[in-house]
């Protein structure tokens, strides 16, 4: 099941009850455990749809769920305050297709690897999964600017970076989707650095593959 962020969400009687915002990531269980839903209306709020009440099969930009309109009104409120985000180098997983920023953790989670404040350096050392975001900027191995990235790709069963498809021009060019794509494998990326995206090759290798 892929979700888009955005996504219409209906209730099981067919009627209209708000978006999808973002989704929920239980460390515990590994698992996507609730998406954050906007009823959308005047005096709407924002409420966790727990995933096991999302309809089987829906996905993209429509969402269907088993429960009622009046069901959802009832549903917890989603507390802006109970959540943070991932941690760095926390790769999401591949069955919803979201991207990293889309994902909350809650806040009580410990960080991965269970470091906490205080712990030595060696407990909190750079993580070695990238995290990749659609809109980050991408750097070549001179630290020019070639593009952004568009669709990150991962493996559907273990979670791992398989790439991504970088959009080609630098920022500007690229602001409104123009550009050419090019495929870029995960071995390919140095590392990620707040929404920037660093590769180990450079602007005139990724020319020369583009006009291929």
């Amino acid at each position: 099941m892929r979700v888009d962020l955005d996504a219409k969400v209906f209730a099981s009687d067919g009627r209209e009850a708000g978006s999808v915002q973002r989704a929920v990531f239980d460390p515990a269980s590994n698992r996507v455990v609730d998406l954050v839903v906007s009823t959308g209306t005047f005096l709407g709020r924002d409420v966790l749809v727990p995933i096991d009440a999302v309809e089987p099969g829906d996905a993209g930009d429509h969402v269907r769920l088993r429960l009622t309109k009046e069901q959802i009104e009832k549903l917890p409120a989603y507390v802006e305050a109970s959540y943070v985000p991932p941690p760095p180098g926390w790769i999401p997983p591949g069955d919803l297709g979201l991207a990293y920023g889309s994902y909350l953790w809650p806040a009580t989670t410990a960080p991965l690897g269970g470091a906490s404040a205080g712990a030595p350096p060696e407990a909190t050392k750079e993580p070695d999964h990238f995290a990749l975001a659609k809109g980050s900027v991408v750097l070549d191995s001179r630290g020019e600017d070639v593009g952004v990235v568009d669709d990150v790709r991962f493996d559907a069963t273990s979670g791992e970076l398989l790439g991504f498809d970088l959009r080609i021009g630098g920022v500007l060019a690229t602001l409104f989707g123009g550009g050419d794509r090019l495929s870029v494998d995960a071995s390919e990326v140095e590392k990620v650095r707040e929404g920037a995206v660093y590769l180990t090759i450079d602007k005139r290798a990724i020319e020369a593959r583009a006009r291929r």
